[in-house]
């Protein structure tokens, strides 16, 4: 009977430690950072409302921007990221679009965690990013003008 009791009171004292601890939040895919999907270093972010971030990343090895939309919103809904490479090689209030081949990706449809990645080979040249995101009638959207003091052509 005390073996019994003895273990009772260590099952009880047990639940009740579990009850009252603390839990860890929910790691939310908005606040996940990107370099999940994109390579090379985070060179800026923009959080568009409760749910999504757009994320801008350089990678100096391959010479290469990538962009991704992450959202925390937990159902799929229309999320859009695109990044454009300019013809411009400083900040500037204009993106001149380049082009070229390759100097534009996209990437448009319905997600539950993340838009993109999306890259292009920027080299020396500023890059556009832009991203969209609907839920029901609300839309957000950032792009590298409200990311950079009204640079559109970013990131050089």
């Amino acid at each position: 009977m005390n073996k019994l009791r003895a273990i009772l009171t260590t099952l009880a004292v047990a639940v009740g430690l579990l009850i009252l601890a603390p839990t860890a939040p929910a790691q939310a895919a908005a606040t996940v950072a990107g370099s999940s999907v994109c390579s090379g270093s985070l060179v800026d972010y923009q959080q568009m409302g409760t749910y999504h971030k757009l994320e801008v990343y350089w990678n100096s090895s391959t010479k290469k921007n990538c962009a991704v939309l992450l959202t925390s919103y937990g159902t799929k809904h229309e999320m859009t990221v695109s990044v454009q490479r300019c013809t411009e090689t400083s900040p500037s209030a204009y993106c001149t679009p380049d082009s070229g081949s390759g100097a534009f990706s996209q990437d448009t449809g319905k997600y539950g965690e993340y838009a993109g990645p999306v890259t292009v080979t920027a080299g020396s040249k500023c890059i556009r990013v832009f991203a969209y995101a609907t839920i029901g009638s609300q839309s957000w959207g950032a792009d590298s003008g409200s990311m950079r003091g009204g640079k559109q052509a970013a990131f050089c």
